[in-house]
């Protein structure tokens, strides 16, 4: 992997991760993405962005099924 697109290539790794449903691997692939040296704002901003999608996704709670 070029050290140069380091951050680009794990944030896009991130996103094909979470099409396929794999939160919790997609989380750890963007917040490497966010904290790679080599990232910059845009990146660290998407990396971040999708971590509260995945979070808000994960914490949807339907409260019409849980009403008998």
């Amino acid at each position: 992997m070029c050290q140069s697109n380091n951050a680009e290539t794990l944030l896009q790794s991130g996103f094909s991760l979470m099409r396929e449903g794999s939160f919790g691997p997609a989380i750890n692939a963007f917040r490497q993405a966010a904290e790679s040296p080599d990232a910059s704002e845009q990146v660290r901003a998407k990396a971040l962005s999708a971590i509260g999608v995945i979070e808000d996704i994960n914490g949807f709670v339907n409260k019409d099924l849980m009403n008998p």
